[in-house]
């Protein structure tokens, strides 16, 4: 995460471990990322708009119906 090659070979265990979580966690949000916009478009709305809302997105809080999913399919 921005390190050169010689602080890599400097570093404790731990802390590779810990840059390994950081790697992992920053996958996970770009995946999250991903199934929302997905999802938007599956649904047709804006993603911008998906920070306003309180209610349950599709594809992360709930399922997408395998309907809309053939519908994307052209």
């Amino acid at each position: 995460m921005g390190i050169s090659e010689s602080d890599f070979w400097e570093s404790t265990p731990r802390k590779i471990l810990a840059l390994i979580d950081q790697k992992k966690e920053i996958e996970k949000a770009k995946i999250k990322n991903q199934a929302v916009y997905i999802a938007c478009m599956v649904w047709g709305k804006d993603p911008d708009e998906m920070e306003k809302t309180d209610g349950p997105v599709a594809g992360r809080d709930m399922p997408i119906s395998e309907g809309a999913l053939k519908g994307l399919m052209l």
